[in-house]
């Protein structure tokens, strides 16, 4: 049976998702994001080494845990990702570096079958059940419940935001503070930067004018005050942490913990060389 994209109907009851990023694709850790409330996961397949074939597998475990699976692609233009990513199950496509409306107009032509777009069919995928019979069916719930969402993290898109939010297959957005802050040559100063705060301000208003969702809140340092502060700015869809970056830094509270209980000393392990890495 083909479920309605969750996320979508969490918006329309005005409900606030949870969502995580997972750059490891690793079972367990999706298993637990599923216990521990989450709605959805975005799987990363633009910095990570994630494939078609291995997304397949990870997805399916998304979908048992009750999470709704969304998949970050390499890159907006990325048609053939696109596709093959929503064959495999995915229900929100997050598109990296958007800078215009044919940006995602590309995507779009990508994801959904005609009249809306021109993916060619395929009934031998998972997302449509391995089966020709009701292919229709499936057609018109791919057209209806996948998501596209651009990623707003380059300023020829915060130039554009108020055409890209006026899209009719713009439903939600993500404002990307850390590659924003690079490419204004803000470097890591994210949020602190004042060109990056009037990028978000000029986002989080057009997004209020085209009733679009903005996903984002205190990534690095989830509060209750920081999400807070989040909410009243408008941002209504949560996407905090990032599965590698949590393990670390249970592991580094772990070590310190026991060093100071051993002498006293704050503990931090010297990074390894370069040399580490090579094989």
């Amino acid at each position: 049976m083909l479920e309605p994209n969750r996320i979508l109907r969490m918006l329309a009851d005005r409900e606030i998702p949870l969502g995580m990023q997972c750059f490891t694709g690793h079972v367990a850790l999706i298993e637990i994001l599923g216990l521990t409330g989450f709605d959805f996961v975005m799987l990363d397949a633009e910095h990570s080494g994630a494939d078609v074939r291995a997304l397949e597998a990870v997805i399916a475990v998304a979908e048992n845990a009750g999470l709704v699976p969304f998949v970050r692609v390499a890159d907006a233009h990325a048609e053939t990702d696109i596709r093959r990513a929503i064959e495999a199950g995915a229900m929100g496509i997050f598109l990296p570096m958007v800078k215009s409306p044919a940006d995602v107009a590309a995507a779009a032509r990508a994801a959904f079958f005609p009249p809306k777009g021109m993916r060619g069919i395929c009934p031998a995928t998972r997302a449509a059940r391995y089966a020709f019979n009701g292919f229709d069916r499936y057609a018109q719930w791919n057209n209806n419940e996948v998501a596209l969402v651009p990623m707003i993290e380059h300023p020829d898109a915060v130039e554009r935001i108020d055409d890209i939010c006026a899209m009719a297959d713009v439903r939600m957005i993500v404002f990307g503070a850390g590659d924003l802050a690079y490419a204004m040559g803000e470097g890591t100063a994210m949020m602190a930067s004042p060109k990056v705060q009037e990028a978000y301000r000029r986002t989080l208003e057009a997004a209020r004018r085209h009733d679009v969702a903005v996903i984002g809140g205190p990534v690095l340092d989830p509060t209750p005050q920081t999400c807070r502060k989040a909410l009243e700015d408008g941002v209504s869809i949560f996407c905090l942490g990032l599965d590698a970056l949590a393990f670390r830094k249970t592991c580094e509270q772990t070590a310190r913990a026991l060093r100071e209980a051993v002498d006293g000393t704050a503990f931090t392990r010297p990074p390894l060389p370069p040399s580490a890495f090579k094989s």
